[in-house]
């Protein structure tokens, strides 16, 4: 018998367990963040290719491995659009690739993995050196009501906001609350000013909180 192919022991009740981890991880993404849904279950399918390698222990401890590293980096990474929900995952897979002692993924793979998996999340976690390559800030509006959208003295406002210096406007749904992103220049001309840019978002009707953003933080 290919000894390879034997019966798939502790490591596929683990991969059992993250793949249930993952599938729970989407089913949250999708009721907090409908608009990501797509993400939410792309993500969710890094658990689907162990569960089709059961029969080969070393090969779904090695995809087990390499996908639990990728899911972790992605979960920290994207935390701030919900996919911190997927690190239950991404930890069940990585010891499911360490379960079965007979079939433990090789040294090197062991060592590479999390190796290349710290890399990206340093590259995309480290702020840029030039400041002047980021995006302006922004303003982010918090509305009272999902009917809001619909409302045209609302609608009007938001128009009006070009006059204070907005350079774009984006209405959208955030957690189950209507949301409103208003984008400034990097040097405002003229009369226009930041400040006054915040009152025309303020006064808004139906705005109940603004938060000035940054590409790193809001």
């Amino acid at each position: 018998m290919d000894e390879d192919r034997v019966r798939p022991g502790a490591g596929g009740a683990w991969t059992v367990a993250a793949a249930v981890a993952a599938g729970v991880a989407a089913l949250l993404g999708l009721v907090i963040g409908p608009l990501l849904g797509a993400l939410f279950v792309i993500s969710a399918l890094a658990a689907v290719p162990p569960l089709l390698l059961r029969g080969h222990p070393k090969a779904r401890a090695r995809a087990s491995l390499g996908l639990g590293v990728g899911l972790l980096a992605w979960s920290l990474t994207g935390a701030v659009i919900g996919m911190f929900l997927f690190l239950p995952a991404a930890l069940l897979l990585i010891v499911a690739a360490f379960a079965d002692r007979r079939h433990r993924p090789g040294a090197l793979l062991a060592v590479l993995a999390p190796l290349a998996a710290a890399a990206v999340l340093v590259l995309n976690l480290t702020p840029g050196e030039d400041p002047g390559q980021e995006p302006p800030p922004y303003f982010r509006a918090t509305l009272d009501s999902m009917d809001r959208g619909r409302d045209q003295r609302f609608q009007e406002g938001v128009d009006r906001l070009w006059y204070y210096g907005a350079t774009r406007t984006e209405v959208y749904e955030l957690a189950g609350r209507l949301m409103l992103d208003v984008e400034m220049p990097r040097d405002f001309t003229g009369r226009d000013t930041e400040e006054g840019l915040r009152r025309g978002v303020t006064v808004l009707p139906g705005v109940v909180d603004v938060r000035r953003c940054t590409f790193h933080t809001c």
